[in-house]
């Protein structure tokens, strides 16, 4: 239908123009277009600019085109400047395309400033405009899945409202924190981003330590710079975009249905010598369940606990300026109504950022974000509901929730969670003020002030469910963070022919301080007072804690260009962290890299194949002290100790406490080596571009806890021990397939491959089965024994046999005993490989985005696939042995056994999966139909989220991107939006 319209509107304008047209002197314009080397163009936009009528050039790079005699022609192709030229009466009109300088010249951001793109040295990406606004999610960082090689992005879960994982080129660290750093306007800021895309100018990810070295203690993960929009001086604007989606759970387990279950626990019932005899209904059912068979009883349970969801998002932003003062300000109303019951989520954020320059040297300016978010609700137990009986009944004849379906298995309604009371709220205040001096113009001090000032409240009151079972339980936890960032930069930059230099100095002090408080108690007097009066509690309990930590740095980087064609780039972090031992709190972190654009040597210069091409080489180390504050320092028991002292009978309890932890005193940092080489290239005038990447890198002196002996009376101690090893490399590209005037489709590909090992441990040690580490293979692997199948009848004479129908492991070691030196590595719990593919298609007005995304070769330990062979309760509708089934996919179900041997080796899986993540489809109003309402930009759009699976290794009905959990399943949104400037 939409089509349609858009075919009836452009044959309307289309006759509109042809009686205005025929009105005035036509002229027929001809000509040739070509580059500076004198290369004809193919497919050049030539439109007219009062009659509206377009061509394009041919392959020889001629064109012809009707205009009026007073025209104007515009012509634009990728990769050149575009140019207006008056027609004037002229027939023959040849063109000469200059090359878009803008490219080369344009700015990226780096640590503590930015920096033409041509002088990049490093392995950076920068992201920006539509990209940023494609995938409409609560995080930014959703909308960046799969666009970056390297970047392996997903969400916590699919609760409302929830968090994204991150993790830059794999894991490093065992012990310490893995994530990237992440920056908003130069401030820490944490991955959790409530900034709405709307607000983001755009989003720089460095990779290699070579870019990330200048951030030295945070940068060993990778950093992302996030640069929000700033206000311009000219007309104001007016920005207002909405959306509203509803949504559903991505899938149904596939669970065993009525019959299934049924057939299933009269299976685990049979005598395996006598089984074609069925046994009675009384001894395979009990309780309610013999009722539920017997009645015909069927209760959906994933139905019972889930609906139809929603998700909207409202954002009206303003900016402008004038010749002094510039503005941009904002407000977003966010909120998620999950698919399982009782899950709701809401968001509030204000954003103002606010320039001025007091003179023609001095300018002052600030950004605030505030932040106020809303949880409401604890929903029920989706993996309860999974493994509740089909045959039972979730309601009685009144439509009250039955607390326990089944008197005779203790699991509980998944609904009775749903009373439960619960109420977060947790809002943010983050600010920046700056203050910049320009004495000259190459010399540039810069000092930035931040303050962080947070605080959240969960209440919960969990009432007592029925008189017979638990107690009333409520309380409070509180918490209070708040931190400043003060940093102090100066920069110069020079060019003295074809010498480019500028260099930079910084110094940076960082503060946080976190408290916690928790309040709790049972057996509250008054259910409705909540957590609001406590003292009505029989029993209280109560806990506090502070945590403070500091950062002192020093920073120089020096960038050096000889002619557009060698750059070279050192930089050097000195960084102190107050968690780390005396005496090694601080540590040095250098980087030097180098980059050749053989684009502009001689021997390519006049090769038009090649639009562009540098090779950038890199070696920088970056260090880890993600550890909790005062985890070096001896430590005694939270709790007091009560000691008895005196004559027997008459003892009196004396508080005390004992050591618990001992003291570290030789950490140190944490430290990272990395080196990349990497290649940009552009092709037939950046028709086709991108970059390869290849890396290397080395991770010693973890931060790990070695165990002591018993003798010492301590568990363990943290110590710099241990190296890992990782590498891999990653391909980004870009492709204009196909660039005319009425029909555009461009693709980007992306692919990136890691690898880690771990090279030593602690001690010397070649595995800690304890904590699956093992020297030579992978930092986080799946260790056990090897399924190969069930034993089937004539099994009987393998040594390792234990009966028909039980789990078949490999014995390694071929000793005929099945012990635990058989157990071996399954596989890598990360993947190896991550690849997208975006295409955008536009056709006139219209607009389509697919994005494909793969994430390959991941071995995972599924939850979802837990087998009870007695059926207490559900089951994957699995492919379980019997005599006359005999598979070799599940063992067979017998109700007299707790537990198989080898049953942990049923939940091993490979998670290789291909998924369609986002389809938007859109169309923004030609401007000749919304110019009178003073409107700039008018799109409307449709897009759905998640929509299906293209492959998937695990078994149908299971969401691979939930790597195997049941709880708080993903959902599919379809949404509607409109996007509105003026």
């Amino acid at each position: 239908m939409t089509n349609f319209y858009c075919k009836i509107t452009y044959c309307l304008i289309t006759i509109s123009l042809f009686f205005a047209e025929s009105a005035i002197s036509q002229n027929t314009v001809k000509g040739i277009v070509k580059d500076e080397v004198g290369e004809s163009l193919i497919g050049v936009n030539i439109l007219s600019q009062n009659a509206g009528t377009g061509t394009i050039s041919d392959y020889d790079g001629s064109y012809s085109i009707s205009v009026p005699n007073n025209d104007t022609l515009i012509f634009s192709y990728l990769g050149y400047e575009s140019q207006k030229i008056a027609v004037n009466n002229s027939t023959i009109l040849d063109v000469v395309m200059i090359t878009q300088a803008s490219k080369l010249d344009e700015v990226v951001v780096v640590g503590y400033g930015t920096m033409r793109k041509s002088d990049v040295t490093g392995s950076i990406i920068s992201i920006r405009d539509e990209a940023l606004t494609d995938v409409k999610s609560v995080n930014v960082f959703e909308s960046l899945q799969g666009r970056v090689p390297g970047v392996d992005i997903s969400r916590d879960n699919g609760r409302a409202g929830s968090g994204i994982d991150i993790l830059v080129r794999g894991e490093r660290s065992l012990r310490a924190n893995n994530a990237p750093l992440v920056l908003v306007d130069g401030v820490p800021y944490g991955d959790n981003v409530d900034i709405p895309s709307e607000d983001i100018e755009s989003i720089e990810i460095l990779k290699d330590a070579s870019s990330t070295a200048v951030y030295g203690s945070r940068g060993a993960n990778g950093v992302i710079l996030i640069t929000t929009k700033r206000g311009t001086q000219g007309k104001s604007k007016v920005n207002f975009s909405m959306y509203h989606g509803v949504s559903e759970a991505f899938s149904k387990v596939p669970v065993f249905d009525r019959e299934g279950y049924i057939k299933a626990k009269i299976d685990a019932k049979r005598d395996i010598e006598d089984w074609e005899t069925d046994p009675a209904i009384q001894n395979a059912f009990l309780g309610d369940e013999v009722r539920g068979v017997e009645e015909g009883i069927f209760t959906d349970w994933q139905d019972v606990v889930t609906k139809p969801g929603s998700q909207s998002s409202y954002y009206l932003g303003f900016e402008g300026g004038g010749e002094r003062n510039s503005y941009s300000t904002s407000f977003n109303y966010f909120s998620e109504d999950g698919v399982v019951v009782a899950d709701e989520f809401k968001r509030y954020t204000f954003r103002l950022n606010l320039d001025s320059k007091i003179n023609s040297y001095f300018k002052v300016g600030n950004s605030t974000v505030f932040t106020f978010r809303e949880r409401d609700g604890n929903g029920p137990n989706f993996t309860s509901a999974i493994k509740s009986s089909p045959i039972t009944e979730a309601y009685d004849s009144l439509g009250n929730y039955i607390y326990q379906p089944n008197f005779a298995n203790p699991r509980k309604n998944p609904l009775a969670n749903i009373d439960d009371i619960s109420a977060q709220r947790s809002g943010r205040f983050f600010s920046t003020f700056y203050g910049e001096v320009k004495p000259t113009k190459h010399i540039v001090f810069r000092s930035n002030f931040n303050f962080d000032l947070s605080g959240n409240r969960n209440g919960y009151m969990y009432p007592q469910k029925v008189p017979t079972e638990g107690i009333t339980t409520s309380g409070v936890n509180l918490g209070y963070s708040s931190g400043f960032l003060w940093n102090n930069i100066l920069s110069y930059s020079n060019d003295i022919g074809i010498h480019r230099f500028s260099g930079t100095l910084v110094h940076e002090v960082q503060s946080k301080r976190n408290e916690r408080y928790e309040l709790a108690g049972q057996e509250q007097l008054f259910e409705r007072q909540l957590w609001y009066n406590l003292n009505t509690n029989a029993s209280q309990t109560t806990f506090s804690s502070l945590n403070e930590t500091a950062l002192v740095s020093f920073l120089g980087r020096v960038n050096y260009t000889i002619a557009d064609k060698y750059t070279i780039n050192f930089s050097g972090r000195y960084d102190g962290a107050s968690q780390l031992s005396p005496g090694n709190k601080w540590d040095f972190f250098p980087a030097a890299s180098i980059a050749w654009r053989i684009k502009e040597e001689s021997f390519l210069t006049n090769l038009s194949v090649i639009s562009d091409l540098k090779l950038r080489v890199g070696f920088g180390s970056s260090g880890n002290a993600s550890i909790d504050p005062y985890s070096t320092a001896a430590a005694l028991n939270t709790n007091p100790l009560f000691y008895e002292f005196g004559e027997p009978g008459a003892e009196e309890g004396i508080l005390g406490f004992r050591p618990v932890a001992l003291a570290s005193s030789s950490l140190k940092w944490e430290r990272t080596q990395q080196g990349n080489i990497g290649l940009d290239f552009g092709l037939f005038n950046n028709r086709i571009s991108g970059s390869f990447d290849i890396y290397q890198g080395y991770t010693d002196r973890l931060l790990l806890q070695d165990q002591l002996p018993p003798t010492s009376g301590f568990d363990n101690v943290y110590v710099n021990a241990g190296k890992t090893k990782s590498w891999g490399y990653e391909i980004y590209l870009q492709t204009f397939n196909v660039n005319t005037s009425n029909f555009k489709w461009n693709s980007v590909f992306s692919y990136a491959s890691s690898k880690e090992e771990i090279v030593e441990l602690t001690s010397g040690l070649r595995r800690d089965e304890g904590n699956l580490w093992f020297v030579g293979e992978p930092l986080s692997v799946v260790y056990d024994f090897e399924k190969t199948g069930i034993f089937q009848y004539g099994d009987e004479s393998d040594p390792t046999f234990t009966a028909v129908g039980e789990i078949k492991v490999k014995d390694q070691d071929n000793n005929g005993v099945i012990d635990f030196d058989d157990r071996v590595i399954l596989g890598a719990r990360r993947p190896d490989w991550i690849g997208s593919m975006i295409n955008t298609f536009k056709v006139y007005d219209i607009d389509l985005t697919v994005n494909l995304f793969a994430k390959w070769g991941q071995f995972i330990d599924a939850s979802a696939y837990d087998f009870d062979p007695r059926m207490l309760d559900n089951l994957l509708a699995i492919d379980y042995w019997t005599p006359n089934n005999p598979t070799n996919s599940y063992p067979r179900l017998d109700a007299s056994r707790a537990e198989l041997p080898y049953e942990s080796t049923l939940s091993y899986a490979d998670n290789s999966y291909i998924k369609i993540k986002n389809i938007t489809l859109g169309y923004t109003l030609p401007k000749s139909l919304i110019s009178n309402i003073k409107v700039s930009k008018l799109r409307v759009y449709a897009s759905a989220r998640n929509p299906f699976i293209v492959y998937s290794s695990l078994l149908e009905g299971l969401d691979p991107e939930r790597n195997g959990s049941t709880s708080w399943p993903l959902s599919r949104l379809w949404l509607f939006g409109v996007d509105l400037s003026f």
